[in-house]
């Protein structure tokens, strides 16, 4: 007689299938957090977790095999997110003119970035992950100022002090170790321009993967989003994938959607919404586009063929 699995194992073995298909949609940032129990569940989640880590830095993050992250200044923040202290450096690097301590840090963030800080801290507060995030901070003149950083909850500290966000530079160790070479500039120049732009195109690529449950922003915003303009963004995505932006978009929202249909029993219109899509039938008018079926048709003739 099979043992029957308890509700809290039923509940990993979901999340443990719902990190897969995440790793399968090429979603490398989604993390599974371990209880420590040192059971089959907790090691295929570190086994993942390593997986989607060494995939990551292999494939999204060409530039950290040659620059490392270098801690800059740090901000200091309380509950309802007010700046209640910093590094005696942070106002010379953010060109500060006045006191920003007890101000809302929203006041020194772009609008995207700060609800981005909050998402952040709303669904990995408690976890051991740390992940980098991109921040624009509003400089003098309206000009942003892009840095990494991390930000978590701080726990057992001083009551005014709630989170902290570290912020950090990256520092090339050719020209710390002084061994770069002086010839071949411009040769050298147009090839990190390349890698540069590959780079971009991957984060990109990334971002919208990580975010097939949202509309897309137009690529004006998602110009702004990566720092750069929404002409270059375009022209060098289909030259590397070719496929345009939305397009590429709609066809990952629609192949996720499309895992879930033949390997999972939730409702299609649950599948719909997880995929971004606020009306079923617009979800449906596409999948049949795609699929030639409705999703409905189509999991009836490949759920079982997958199990």
């Amino acid at each position: 007689m099979k043992k029957q699995m308890s509700k809290e194992d039923k509940m990993r073995f979901d999340s443990l299938c719902n990190q897969i298909i995440e790793i399968a949609c090429g979603n490398f940032m989604f993390r599974q957090d371990s209880p420590g129990r040192s059971d089959p569940f907790d090691t295929i989640s570190l086994l993942l977790n390593m997986m989607s880590e060494e995939i990551e830095d292999s494939c999204f993050n060409p530039q950290q095999l040659m620059e490392h992250p270098e801690l800059y200044f740090v901000i200091f923040l309380d509950k309802e997110y007010h700046i209640s202290a910093y590094t005696p450096n942070t106002p010379q690097i953010l060109q500060w003119d006045k006191e920003y301590r007890g101000r809302p840090v929203s006041e020194i963030l772009s609008n995207i970035s700060f609800k981005m800080l909050k998402e952040e801290l709303r669904l990995n507060r408690d976890k051991n992950y740390r992940r980098l995030l991109f921040v624009d901070f509003v400089i003098k003149n309206i000009k942003f100022y892009r840095a990494f950083c991390t930000v978590q909850k701080m726990i057992g500290s001083d009551s005014h002090i709630s989170y902290v966000m570290n912020v950090f530079r990256f520092k090339n160790k050719e020209r710390e170790g002084g061994k770069r070479r002086t010839t071949a500039r411009s040769s050298n120049s147009e090839k990190k321009e390349s890698t540069a732009t590959k780079s971009l195109v991957k984060q990109v690529r990334l971002y919208i993967l990580r975010n097939l449950h949202k509309e897309l922003p137009s690529l004006k915003e998602l110009g702004l989003i990566h720092r750069t303009n929404k002409t270059k963004l375009k022209e060098e995505f289909k030259k590397m994938y070719c496929i345009t932006i939305p397009r590429f978009h709609m066809q990952k929202r629609l192949e996720k959607g499309a895992l879930l249909i033949r390997t999972t029993e939730i409702p299609i219109s649950i599948i719909s919404q997880k995929c971004g899509f606020k009306d079923h039938s617009h979800f449906s008018r596409k999948f049949r586009l795609q699929y030639g079926k409705t999703p409905s048709q189509y999991r009836i003739e490949n759920f079982w063929s997958s199990s």
